[in-house]
């Protein structure tokens, strides 16, 4: 391999790995690993028997008597199930944050050709909005400002 081919598949390979798409990605797989972890944590923190109450049957919850049968082993799957049930379900949620935020940031960042806190703010602003719309517009103004606000303080925080 001659050094001009070489450094046109560095250059391709710099290209590809500034891509939006690829940032999206990363961010993404992040996401998902870190909020897995944070998941795991949090669920190892929650109440391992939830209380019963009366009348009302949540599926695949077991009752208060039938966890009492339950010996060490079974014990211990269930409250594995749960940890994983927890762990990718969290890291579900943080990896469409973190995709949503990482893909406009870097949009925004291209459009812009500069890159300050304005874009992360902006970018911010955007993943709470489109998170905080389920709950309606409200919700997603307060999502919109609470993300932007944070993602502010990362940035000055962080010297980015």
């Amino acid at each position: 391999m001659d050094y001009t081919s070489q450094a046109e598949t560095e250059a391709r390979i710099k290209t590809f790995m500034e891509s939006c798409g690829f940032k999206a990605a990363i961010g993404t797989v992040g996401g998902f690993g870190f909020g897995a972890l944070i998941g795991l944590f949090m669920s190892s923190m929650s109440i391992g028997m939830p209380m019963e109450m009366p009348g009302v049957k949540v599926p695949g919850q077991k009752t208060f008597a039938q966890r009492q049968q339950m010996t060490a082993i079974e014990t211990f799957k269930d409250m594995g199930r749960e940890m994983g049930t927890r762990a990718y379900s969290t890291g579900k949620n943080f990896a469409v944050m973190s995709a949503i935020f990482a893909g406009t940031e870097c949009l925004i960042e291209s459009h812009r050709a500069k890159h300050d806190v304005v874009n992360s703010i902006s970018a911010g602003c955007f993943t709470g909005g489109v998170l905080g719309l389920r709950g309606g517009p409200k919700a997603g103004a307060f999502g919109c400002v609470g993300f932007a606000a944070f993602s502010a303080v990362i940035d000055t925080y962080l010297g980015l």
